[in-house]
Order: C-alpha cells, then sequence, then structure tokens
C-alpha cells in the first residue's frame, strides 16, 4: 500500500511539473507574431567541396542573396510582418511588398510560406527567441547548402 502511494506521490509530482514548465512558455506562433528586420543571409553548411571550408559561416553577398532568392517568395523583403490572423506582410526597401499566409508546422520548427495558394516554402526554425529568429532553408546555389537568415525583432 506504501508503495502505491509512493508512485502516485511521484507521479502526480511529475505531471505537475510538467504543466507547470509547458504553461509558462509561449507557443512559437505567439513568439513569432510581430515585426522582424532581416540582419544578415549566411551558409550554414553546405556540402564537402573544395569551397565548403571558405563559405561555410560566411556573410552571403548581396548579388549571390539575389541568385539564391529569385526564386522565393521572400524575394528582396528585408522586413517581415506576422500577424495572429496568419498573414504575412513582406516589407522592401521600396515599400509594401507582398501579402502571404503563414502557419507553423511540426513542433513548431517549420515555418510554411503560402502565396496565391500556389507556391509554398518552407523554413526550418533552428532559433526562435523573443528578439532574435534564425530561419534555415535549403538552397542549390553556388555551393548547395543550408543558407541562414537571420533577424532581430522590430517595434
Amino acid at each position: 500500500m506504501k508503495l502505491k502511494i509512493v508512485y502516485l506521490a511521484f507521479l502526480t509530482a511529475a505531471a505537475s511539473l510538467i504543466l507547470l514548465l509547458t504553461a509558462g512558455t509561449p507557443s512559437p506562433d505567439t513568439l513569432l507574431t510581430g515585426n522582424w528586420q532581416e540582419e544578415s543571409w549566411e551558409y550554414e553548411k553546405v556540402d564537402q567541396t573544395t569551397q565548403a571550408d571558405s563559405l561555410s559561416g560566411r556573410q552571403i553577398a548581396e548579388s549571390v542573396k539575389q541568385l539564391i532568392a529569385q526564386d522565393l517568395i521572400v524575394h528582396r523583403a528585408e522586413q517581415w510582418r506576422f500577424k495572429p490572423d496568419g498573414t504575412l506582410r513582406l516589407i522592401t526597401e521600396q515599400g509594401p511588398g507582398r501579402q502571404l499566409n503563414w502557419k507553423m508546422k511540426g513542433r513548431g520548427h517549420i515555418l510554411v510560406l503560402h502565396y496565391n495558394d500556389q507556391m509554398e516554402e518552407s523554413y526550418t526554425v533552428a532559433e526562435l527567441t523573443e528578439n532574435h529568429m534564425v530561419l534555415h532553408f535549403y538552397t542549390e546555389m553556388q555551393a548547395r547548402g543550408i543558407a541562414k537568415i537571420t533577424f532581430t525583432r522590430t517595434n
């Protein structure tokens, strides 16, 4: 009988701890909502080639960024405004750019963007905090690998 009470107390304590930890953590959707400014594009990982050492972790030049992003929805966007209703406004130097839809998939680690219900892009959310976000996407340009876009939150 005493063993059952100890097990029950342990299970109750563990469940309470899990609920306490998860209740205080904002969801990825909540963290993502707001205005984000692009800070940099970098190669995070590249295939093992002769250029791998020279490209990994290096800033992507503006001309290469334009080549990489030419087929992406986020082409030439500098500010991203995520709204709670699932819309995203991409703002460029020339003014308001495109409006598209966004949603988080998986356990909040995949960001999916939809444009005109035709185009869909997926980004891996590598980091997401209140003021910092890092997205990864796979690219075939120059050195095949993963490009990293770093953002900071703006007001």
